[in-house]
């Protein structure tokens, strides 16, 4: 599903057959929800004791009812497909037995991904994002289609010094969320509110991820900057479900803790602009880090008589991450339609539902 045109000529089932042999919770949830079996107890009692075709129907509800909740929009299928098919290169890596082995991302080396390795990854993506939007704002899943799109392409197994797995996390945001050990003693970081949210929240959807991410609040995981630690942050399943969770925590705790608040001591009215807001966040990816769009922040002087266009067509000009986030948007559309894209097109108003 990643070279409909066979462009690429990949042939290595590496990934697929990884994927074939995960047990995780996640990768359980995603089974259950697709062929009606359930294979693991505990995630939900009535799902448990259904009989075979009841099972759907019931996981259909439960999802129905926590996007009502959270109020979040899934990425469509299509458009993760789209994103696959763009070249993105780097080092990707399989993992059997917590044993990695990297290959070269390019060309006819890349692996070849399944329909269901590409189920999976909408499935746990839009679980993720209903599962971080609880309790808090939305996360507008617009700005983490592209964000993921720049990125990796969804391509969930790239790891190097400078990110690594779906979300190219490194050290540093995983220390802020969990904490990290020196010696015996355990700090706490600034955002471990938002791991706890997730070990003990009531929504459905963070079942699984509470699962594979428990007792991380009190014992931090190994950090994703070292090349041993890879298979825990990029393998499919856990990997997947660890990844995902760490960089949604991160964008919303600098979303919600850092960005919003900076802008509302300069223009209350601006900080209510999510479209704004998710776009000064963006900013904080970029190299220049979260101290790039607090600088911006302020030498736009803003005030609640900016105009909001204006603003977002100076952070595309002085961020060189935000504009290739929206340039790499463009090829992504490039493999899922014809031109003339729409300005909805362009927003991403059209890949989520």
């Amino acid at each position: 599903m990643n070279d409909k045109g066979g462009l690429k000529g990949v042939q290595s089932q590496s990934i697929n057959k990884s994927f074939e042999n995960s047990r995780d919770a996640l990768t359980l949830d995603y089974q259950l929800s697709t062929n009606g079996i359930p294979r693991a107890p505990g995630y939900c009692a009535r799902c448990a004791t259904a009989k075979p075709q009841q099972v759907q129907a019931l996981t259909d509800q439960l999802q129905q009812v926590v996007a009502e909740a959270t109020k979040t929009k899934k990425i469509k299928r299509s458009c993760i497909e789209a994103s696959l098919q763009r070249e993105v290169g780097n080092t990707g890596y399989t993992c059997t037995g917590g044993t990695k082995k990297a290959f070269d991302n390019a060309g006819a080396s890349a692996p070849c991904l399944n329909q269901n390795v590409v189920n999976f990854i909408q499935f746990a993506l839009n679980k993720a994002i209903n599962c971080m939007s609880t309790g808090r704002d939305p996360i507008d899943s617009r700005f983490i289609l592209k964000k993921i799109n720049n990125e990796t392409a969804f391509n969930f197994f790239l790891a190097y010094n400078g990110g690594v797995g779906i979300g190219q996390l490194t050290s540093n945001p995983v220390k802020e969320i969990a904490g990290w050990k020196e010696g015996k003693t355990l700090h706490e970081g600034n955002a471990k509110h938002v791991l706890e949210g997730v070990l003990n929240s009531p929504n459905p959807a963070c079942t699984p991820f509470a699962e594979l991410l428990k007792n991380e609040d009190e014992k931090a995981p190994p950090l994703p900057g070292s090349p041993k630690n890879y298979c825990k942050w990029v393998s499919p399943g856990e990997g997947i479900g660890r990844n995902l969770i760490y960089a949604l925590g991160y964008y919303v705790y600098m979303r919600d803790d850092v960005i919003r608040p900076a802008i509302e001591k300069r223009a209350p009215n601006m900080a209510k602009n999510n479209d704004l807001v998710n776009y000064f966040t963006l900013v904080a990816y970029g190299p220049g880090g979260p101290a790039q769009s607090l600088a911006m922040i302020k030498n736009f002087r803003l005030s609640n008589k900016s105009n909001p266009a204006d603003i977002r067509t100076k952070i595309l000009k002085n961020s060189g991450y935000v504009n290739q986030t929206e340039q790499k948007m463009l090829e992504l559309l490039g493999h899922l339609k014809e031109e003339p894209y729409s300005a909805d097109d362009k927003k991403g108003n059209t890949c989520i539902e």
